[in-house]
Parts: C-alpha cells; sequence; structure tokens
C-alpha cells in the first residue's frame, strides 16, 4: 500500500471512530483534559452548614433527609434520626468534588450513561438526582449522577472481582447538556432510607431479670439472678435454665440494631397482639420489647424504656478510705454516659422497627426450650 493509500485509510478511520462515538469522554481510571474546568469544584460556593435539606431520586423511590435542632432526620421514616456521620461524608465530598473532565452531551448519549431523570422507577437507565436546599427550600445544589466510572485493569492483566469506582459521569445545576466526569463515584447517594437511618436502637446492659409473655397474655417463663456474676434460674422453679439459653437471652438484648423503621405504624405489625419481652437491670432501669410480625428476615418491634439510674454509689463491703474518690469517679463518669443513652432510647417509643429475626429468636423460646437437654440413656448390651 502507497503511502497516500495508508494515509486515507486512517483518515477514513478517524471519520468512522468520529461518528461511532458521539462522547468524546472515554471510561478510563486515568483523566486527561486540557478544557477550562478541569481541576475546579462542581459547585464552589457550596456551604456546608447552609444545606437543611437533602433529597435524593432514583430508580428505587424518593429520599429526604431534613435537618432539625437536634439533628438529621428522615421524612420517608416518619423523621426517625438520620445517621448524621454518614450525611457529613456525603456533604462533605460535595463541597469538595471536582471536576476531572467537561465535554458535550448529545441527547443520544444519556441513555448509555445512564443520565435518565429517575422519574420512572422502572427505567433501567435511570440516574440519580441530588438536590441540596436551605432552612427556606431554595435551591443550593443539583446534580443528576449517571453511570459509574470504572478503573480498568491494564492490558493483559486478568480481572480480579469486582472493578474499582474511580468517579461517575453526571451533569450539574442548570447545564443538562454538559456532560462532567468527577473524581468520587459518590456511591452512598441512593434513596433507599435504610441506608440512612440510625441503626443503634438499646442496649440493655447488666440484665437482672428477664421475662416473656406470649401474644395471648399467659407468662411463658421469667428467669433471674442476684449478682452479674452469679448464674441464671427460674424465678419459679427450682429448676435452673440451660447456661447457654440463659446467656443468649441477654445477649440478644445487649444490643437491638434496626433493620428499618416501619414507615406506616398501622399497616399490619401485629403488635396490637405481640410476644412481650420485659428485662430490669442492676441499675433500676426497665426495657419493654413488644414483638410483632414476621416481615421476610424481619420483626417489628416496639420498645418502651422507664426508670432512672441511681444517683449515688453503695460503697463495698470493706472498702478503703483510698480506693473510695476514684471509685466515686468512675461511678458518676459510668452515670453521666448511662443518662445520656437513656435520653436518647426513652424517645424511641414513637416509632415501630424491624429487627433482624435472628437477633429476637432467643427471646421467643418458650420455657421448655430453655432447660438443659435431656442425656440420652446409655444402653446396656
Amino acid at each position: 500500500m502507497s503511502r497516500g493509500a495508508l494515509i486515507g485509510v486512517l483518515a477514513a478511520l478517524v471519520v468512522l471512530g468520529s461518528a461511532g462515538t458521539a462522547v468524546l469522554v472515554s471510561e478510563r481510571s486515568a483523566w486527561t483534559g486540557a478544557d477550562s474546568r478541569s481541576g475546579q469544584k462542581v459547585f464552589p460556593g457550596l456551604r456546608i452548614s447552609d444545606v437543611a435539606e437533602i433529597a435524593i431520586g432514583d430508580a428505587g423511590g424518593r429520599l429526604h433527609l431534613a435537618r432539625q435542632k437536634d439533628g438529621w432526620s428522615v421524612r420517608e421514616r416518619a423523621d426517625f434520626p438520620a445517621d448524621t456521620d454518614r450525611i457529613g461524608e456525603l456533604l462533605v465530598k460535595l463541597a469538595e468534588l471536582k471536576v476531572v473532565q467537561r465535554e458535550a452531551l448529545p441527547e443520544s448519549q444519556r441513555a448509555r450513561l445512564q443520565l435518565i431523570e429517575p422519574k420512572d422507577k422502572d427505567s433501567k437507565d435511570a440516574g440519580a438526582r441530588l438536590e441540596l436546599k436551605d432552612e427556606k427550600g431554595a435551591l443550593l445544589a443539583s446534580l443528576l449522577l449517571g453511570k459509574k466510572i470504572l478503573k480498568t485493569p491494564p492490558a493483559g492483566t486478568p480481572p480480579r472481582g469486582e472493578p474499582e469506582a474511580t468517579g461517575r459521569y453526571v451533569t450539574a445545576g442548570s447545564e443538562a447538556n454538559a456532560l462532567l466526569a468527577v473524581s468520587d463515584p459518590l456511591a452512598q447517594v441512593e434513596a433507599g432510607a435504610d441506608r440512612w437511618i440510625v441503626k443503634d436502637l438499646i442496649r440493655v446492659d447488666r440484665s437482672k431479670t428477664i421475662s416473656a409473655m406470649g401474644a395471648d397474655g399467659r407468662q411463658r417463663w421469667t428467669v433471674t439472678r442476684n449478682g452479674e456474676s452469679v448464674d441464671w434460674r427460674f424465678a419459679d422453679s427450682p429448676l435452673k435454665p440451660d447456661l447457654q439459653k440463659a446467656t443468649d437471652l441477654s445477649s440478644a438484648l445487649y444490643w437491638i440494631n434496626a433493620a428499618d423503621v416501619v414507615g406506616d405504624p398501622n399497616a399490619g405489625t401485629g403488635l396490637e397482639r405481640p410476644v412481650t419481652v420485659k428485662a430490669t437491670t442492676f441499675d433500676g432501669l426497665t426495657y419493654t420489647l413488644r414483638i410483632g410480625s414476621r416481615s421476610g428476615d424481619n420483626y417489628t418491634l416496639g420498645i418502651s424504656v422507664a426508670g432512672e439510674p441511681p444517683k449515688a454509689r453503695v460503697p463495698a463491703k470493706g472498702e478503703k478510705a483510698a480506693d473510695k474518690a476514684k471509685n466515686d469517679k468512675e461511678f458518676e463518669e459510668g452515670r453521666k454516659k448511662l443518662v445520656e443513652r437513656l435520653e436518647r432510647e426513652k424517645k424511641l417509643g414513637r416509632w415501630t422497627y424491624l429487627v433482624a429475626k435472628s437477633s429476637l429468636d432467643p427471646l421467643l423460646r418458650d420455657r421448655a426450650h430453655l432447660l438443659p437437654e435431656k442425656k440420652a440413656a446409655n444402653k446396656k448390651g
């Protein structure tokens, strides 16, 4: 082939390549570009302190996070407290988000880059719409998030697991026809309310007595102990429960986390006829759990907390004077933390929760299943 013919072929390939790729931004982990916005912030004037509402919409639904006097809340979960750490992380990322490259966005490429407005929940090409508003409802920032930019392994290198996301295609503000490649995948931008709620509910520490009453109103069992280092026993019988099964009861109560908060507490929760578990602690507190109907891998749960921790410490028998100041200080510090925790826990009665079935199952055992298993009698041959 002559030099002139070769140049002609190459020129034709360039034309075909340009026609077949309407978007000039290529999916790669390292970006280069000389446009005027490269390296600049997407929202240069955004101040985190001005943000009072975060709205997220995607193909899965809608979410609104609102800043209250005592923290953030999730509107779709009856204003249940939101995870402020997760919100803070997102806002910092948005305030620092930088443009890596900017190109024109032809309408024909929106679906391929998943930059379709998420109005249709069934649209597989829908992106995620993020809006930040101030306390008066004025729009501070808007972002349509599309396809993530994945890091491609070097040629000849076999793939290992899921590709790492290094950025994302977005459109920002009123520039709907400008495609931006940004420096963060913003993976936490999703409308699932269960991802944003505070998961920690109650922590029943130092249990003294635990009892369960069935949905029929009959007492199932009550176990108690005289000290934290003393074995559990049935309150109304000389029989003793299996040590491990009794320990499972206190362990199940030690830390209860929410899988989600029920958006509509009147929608078949089963809490009108619950199994009721009540626990008292050596600190003078009473926790009441109402376990309702099963929903998938979860149970519905209602919580109430009552009581106040003792204000004064009872000195140990034979306590030395030299130890009194140290023990008093530790008591006051521990009481302060407990009072702070109780202040939050006592507010939890306003909502209904979904809690993992596996974490509540030990509390739903009947009395017979708390007894030690009988050993099979040895047969003489």
